[in-house]
């Protein structure tokens, strides 16, 4: 995998990487920044729900599970000193509408934790992630 950073203005920045799709990182406005974009730290924090989420969903698909909506919501805390790396985070899965049970969520965040995420297993070097999810259907 590569990427590439392109300095626009200031601390703007735009990335790509092999799947050729920009995006806008900056810094906020009390760090020099222009508050143009998500941080980079915000990048990994969603690259973390993104990457669990895909990867759940998959394998419940792949089981033919009915999925509904599900969103992610995380929760980082960091370090209080630098460099400011994640110590925790809370991950909750949220499922409305579908056809799961408790037991199938469990069963594809454990294989996701355990097999399938790397930016799982990236963050959970230096953070303890906690996963949870709720399932109304």
């Amino acid at each position: 995998m590569k990427a590439e950073i392109r300095n626009v203005d200031g601390l703007t920045m735009m990335g790509r990487a092999d799947s050729n799709h920009w995006v806008v990182m900056d810094a906020s406005e009390d760090h020099n920044g222009a508050g143009a974009g998500a941080t980079p730290m915000e990048f990994v924090l969603m690259a973390l729900g993104g990457c669990l989420a895909m990867t759940v969903k998959s394998l419940l698909s792949k089981k033919r599970l009915d999925v509904g909506q599900m969103t992610v919501e995380l929760d980082a805390q960091t370090a209080g000193e630098n460099p400011h790396v994640f110590t925790s985070v809370d991950v909750l899965l949220r499922f409305r509408g579908g056809q799961l049970t408790g037991d199938d969520v469990a069963w594809a965040v454990d294989l996701a934790r355990k097999k399938y995420c790397p930016v799982d297993a990236m963050i959970e070097r230096t953070a303890q992630v906690n996963c949870s999810w709720d399932v109304e259907v």
